[in-house]
């Protein structure tokens, strides 16, 4: 993929048995990090954002450790990443969309917390102009320094932060609602995953109705404005 062929590789490893330096020996990684085994990979990706605020990469592509459906991410990647406008370029499912208000999807997830708005009145201090919002999956994305720096760090501080206190309100009922919870497989990790879009400010519904499927690749007459937010 020649768009990425400068592209510098930082590990987060979150196995105490694991050793960084042979990581980096054996991956070739420009950098090796250890981290506790908190917080799924949301916690990850807002530390990396927190650590590296005024030194992010132009774009940073956030995975977990293995890449979700290798088939259809790289002819993704190849077919959509514009490395002069891309601003946030979601490489999970496509086109998952719902009432900010009232927010379900069809994997048994709910916000019932409210996240989806009270997050949106951050980024655009009106909740009240909250109508659809398009869902985020897989944890795997392609986004901008310029549009990561579009939003306040303290928003950023705040999700990491209810990630790794124990005492936060995203480890106690009634968040909870009885489901079980602990600090390496937090429920909230979930509700972050579908967050993405929405504090990238991507949650367009043009991108929603018009980006095709992963396995479908490309829509007849499409371009590659389809399926992402340029800067």
């Amino acid at each position: 993929m020649p768009s990425l062929s400068n592209a510098r590789f930082h590990i987060y490893v979150k196995d105490s048995g694991a050793n960084a330096t042979t990581i980096q020996e054996r991956t070739g990684a420009d950098n090796v990090t250890m981290l506790p085994n908190v917080g799924r990979e949301g916690q990850t990706y807002l530390y990396h954002i927190l650590n590296h605020w005024d030194s992010l990469a132009k774009h940073s592509i956030f995975l977990q450790a293995d890449v979700h459906n290798p088939r259809e991410f790289y002819p993704r990647i190849r077919n959509y990443f514009d490395p002069e406008r891309t601003g946030m370029l979601s490489l999970g499912f496509s086109g998952n969309v719902c009432n900010c208000h009232d927010c379900d999807d069809r994997f048994g997830w709910n916000d019932d917390a409210h996240l989806l708005p009270t997050i949106h009145s951050r980024i655009y201090y009106d909740s009240s102009q909250c109508n659809n919002v398009l869902l985020s999956y897989k944890g795997q994305f392609v986004v901008s320094a310029q549009r990561i720096r579009g939003l306040e760090k303290e928003l950023y501080q705040d999700l990491h932060d209810a990630f790794i206190d124990e005492a936060s309100w995203a480890h106690q009922e009634p968040f909870l609602k009885g489901r079980a919870d602990s600090m390496s497989a937090p429920v909230f990790g979930y509700s972050v995953e579908r967050l993405w879009n929405l504090l990238f400010q991507c949650s367009d519904m043009d991108v929603a109705w018009r980006c095709p499927t992963l396995l479908s690749g490309n829509r007849i007459g499409g371009n590659i404005e389809d399926c992402q937010c340029f800067d």
